[in-house]
């Protein structure tokens, strides 16, 4: 059964939010503060995190930063603010998984947490051309044995481009890739992970360049 943890102060939320978890057969843990959350992902195994912005101690974005700095335990920001830079700050800045704005669904929120659990399920380490290897569990990509140094999104992206080398993928694809539901994203963070990833691979293989720029349309990871 997972355990999903919801830091929720608004009591009429989080009571339907709890209902509509324990109706599906997850286990539900419900906190008011951020302070109480981040000890209690400390000491206990959490599945999920279902996170409002505006705590009564301190923000939902500063819980999400000390949440990263240890953990890659999905993330999904319960918010009744829309406002563009404040999403954007949360998946592309901070590495949320997605959002949701209120007033919510229960139903839809469980469908969503259902999604991004099936993300994190345990798959083989896959080898790819002798070169790459992916293990999905530990969220790690290895290049010749070694693994590389990357975040969540690099670590998506070039998945992506391993699974489908020696073809152009777009800006606008990419960001695709990192995000289910991209909103104001800027593509050219993109240049920014791409520059990240090449740099992580010299570490390992400074001889070959592996990813091909394609200027004016993205990128492809020839093997």
């Amino acid at each position: 059964m997972n355990n999903i943890l919801i830091v929720e102060d608004e009591r009429v939320t989080a009571e339907s939010i709890v209902f509509a978890l324990e109706s599906d057969s997850f286990s539900a843990h419900w906190l008011t503060s951020g302070r109480e959350a981040l000890s209690y992902i400390e000491s206990s195994e959490v599945d999920l995190v279902l996170l409002d912005i505006g705590l009564p101690d301190i923000s939902g974005f500063d819980v999400l930063r000390k949440i990263r700095k240890n953990s890659n335990v999905p993330v999904i920001i319960i918010t009744a603010r829309d406002d563009d830079a404040d999403i954007v700050l949360g998946l592309e800045g901070l590495g949320a998984d997605d959002y949701v704005t209120k007033p919510l669904s229960p139903r839809v929120l469980v469908a969503r947490v259902r999604a991004q659990l099936r993300h994190t399920e345990p798959e083989p380490i896959i080898n790819v051309n002798e070169l790459f290897s992916i293990d999905e569990n530990l969220q790690q990509i290895s290049l010749k044995g070694s693994v590389l140094n990357l975040t969540l999104a690099e670590s998506k992206i070039l998945q992506h481009l391993i699974n489908n080398p020696n073809r152009v993928h777009t800006r606008d694809h990419l960001i695709g890739v990192i995000w289910d539901r991209p909103v104001g994203a800027d593509t050219r963070t993109i240049d920014t992970h791409i520059a990240s990833i090449r740099s992580s691979i010299n570490e390992v293989d400074i001889e070959n360049d592996y990813i091909k720029t394609h200027r004016g349309l993205g990128y492809s990871l020839i093997i």
